[in-house]
């Protein structure tokens, strides 16, 4: 007779339940120092233009106003988690309504938001692109000239000949047409599945504090202190071993906290200010320039006999990545998680193809439980 147990079975408590319910635990937002200064961020409004000219003089003259940076000032630094694309701040071109352009460091969150409007921005409006199956049309706005040139870019699946497609993946077993021709009926069907935010309550939050002997202290809204700190030292250009990011909890994630966010630009604005900065999304921000999921079309074509046996099944998944790739965890397309094993399927004769597409919308990235989330209503036949 086995013994009996005192942890198979049992109720464990959760390791941070007492500090969460009792209102002692330290969320980003909690971080602040008495000398702290509010970071607020200056997006585009356009979806897609060229930055012509960038004008901070106004801004400088707001009280209280004591760091601003811009792509003009620091250009050339990209962040992302496999390939390096997206601009930490845009200096020469904008992809999607909230690119960030410019950025402002103030005594208050007021005299930060006041400059904000006071920068004056010159845009050379261009044609811009929404729809996965529009951008890689011939003759569609193009985002990136060379994807290839990007840090980190998936040299050995990139696609050059067809517009704004980032990567082609696919798999498969079997003769495919002969399965078809076996069928007794062919089934074809095209979904489309909209892109969702994460829906995490909790705001994100950057600080960023430059020691005495430079070290440079970051807290983030952030999973993956080790990853972020990666990340934040390849956009800064600083080595990785002089960033400390301190852990704190976080207010909900699933898949959307886990890059290096603002701290970038914390850090320029501390460099030059030579004080801590915090920045505090808004949900606002959150919704217009965070890291949704994809939003894909999917086109199915089954056949099957009379009987009911499928014979064969080609599904093709293209998945709008957004303005960057960035946000990919390995540079390649998304949800291959969710795809089922063509060597483990039990229809005979398996095809699957995955593309990325480029367009003009925040860069998209993981989700977690993508596919049991979203229901039957949100996927529109066409």
């Amino acid at each position: 007779m086995a013994k009996p147990s005192s942890i198979i079975g049992a109720p464990v408590g959760r390791v941070e339940g007492a500090e969460k319910v009792s209102g002692q635990a330290i969320y980003g937002a909690d971080v602040h120092f008495p000398n702290t200064l509010w970071g607020k961020i200056l997006r585009s409004p356009y979806p897609h233009a060229r930055i012509k000219n960038i004008d901070t003089s106004k801004a400088w003259q707001v009280e209280g106003v004591k760091a601003i940076v811009t792509g003009k000032d620091e250009p050339n630094h990209y962040q992302g988690k496999s390939i390096r694309d997206i601009p930490v701040l845009c200096w020469d071109k904008v992809r999607y309504v909230g690119d960030k352009v410019a950025a402002v460091a103030a005594e208050s969150r007021e005299a930060a938001e006041e400059a904000l409007h006071l920068i004056e921005v010159e845009y050379e409006q261009l044609p811009a692109v929404f729809d996965a199956l529009e951008a890689m049309k011939a003759g569609a706005p193009i985002l990136h000239d060379d994807p290839s040139v990007y840090d980190g870019a998936p040299q050995d699946i990139l696609v050059k000949d067809i517009p704004n497609v980032l990567n082609r993946l696919s798999w498969g077993k079997g003769d495919i047409e002969r399965g078809f021709r076996e069928a007794d009926l062919v089934l074809e069907h095209t979904f489309r599945i909209p892109i969702h935010h994460q829906g995490y309550l909790e705001p994100q939050s950057f600080l960023v504090n430059i020691a005495t002997d430079g070290e440079i202290n970051a807290w983030a809204s952030t999973k993956s202190p080790f990853g972020t700190r990666a990340q934040f030292a390849k956009a800064a250009g600083v080595p990785a071993h002089q960033i400390r990011v301190h852990a704190v909890h976080v207010g909900a994630d699933f898949g959307g906290k886990s890059g290096a966010g603002e701290l970038p630009i914390c850090y320029f604005l501390a460099k030059q200010a030579g004080r801590p900065v915090k920045i505090l999304l808004t949900h606002s921000e959150e919704l217009t320039a965070m890291n949704p999921d994809h939003d894909t079309v999917v086109r199915i074509k089954t056949g099957v006999k009379r009987g009911g046996r499928m014979t064969a099944r080609y599904l093709q998944a293209i998945h709008g990545t957004g303005a960057y790739a960035g946000m990919k965890p390995d540079g390649r397309a998304s949800a291959a998680p969710g795809v089922q094993d063509p060597t483990r399927s039990t229809i005979p004769i398996w095809k699957h193809c995955k593309c990325t597409r480029i367009l003009c919308r925040a860069a998209s990235g993981a989700r977690r439980e993508r596919f049991k989330q979203c229901s039957r209503r949100n996927r529109t036949r066409i």
